[in-house]
């Protein structure tokens, strides 16, 4: 797996959303576009799935097959990695609220079903 660079983490960083392609089974990407919020912690990237975990098709696609995302008009293939660790769940949290404090929907992106879907998007 590879890093992501320090100018990809402020990228991201400063990114309102990222365009989030997982791919199909046949590995073809999500036709439509996918901004999806996005954080930042200890340079690791964090994705959350709104409708939890079994009804966020990317969420299954992507854990599946793999994907790609595009930040700045910059593509990086990635895989979705499930995060469980309950303590970096509770900062991710805090990273959502910080980042996005007073936007819609940070109530639902906060709360514990979707906190549950926490990805983690490593870059490969």
């Amino acid at each position: 797996m590879a890093q992501w660079t320090d100018e990809e983490i402020a990228a991201l960083k400063n990114a309102q959303t990222l365009q989030n392609r997982p791919y199909n089974d046949d590995q073809s990407s999500f036709a439509e576009d996918n901004p999806v919020w996005e954080v930042v912690v200890d340079k690791q990237v964090f994705i959350r799935g709104a409708k939890g975990i079994k009804d966020t098709k990317w969420y299954q696609a992507g854990t599946k097959n793999g994907g790609q995302v595009e930040i700045n008009g910059r593509k990086f293939k990635v895989e979705y990695q499930p995060v469980n660790n309950a303590d970096l769940i509770q900062d991710i949290t805090h990273a959502f609220n910080n980042k996005y404090h007073g936007q819609y929907p940070i109530d639902l992106m906060v709360s514990d079903p979707v906190a549950k879907a926490t990805i983690a998007i490593v870059k490969k």
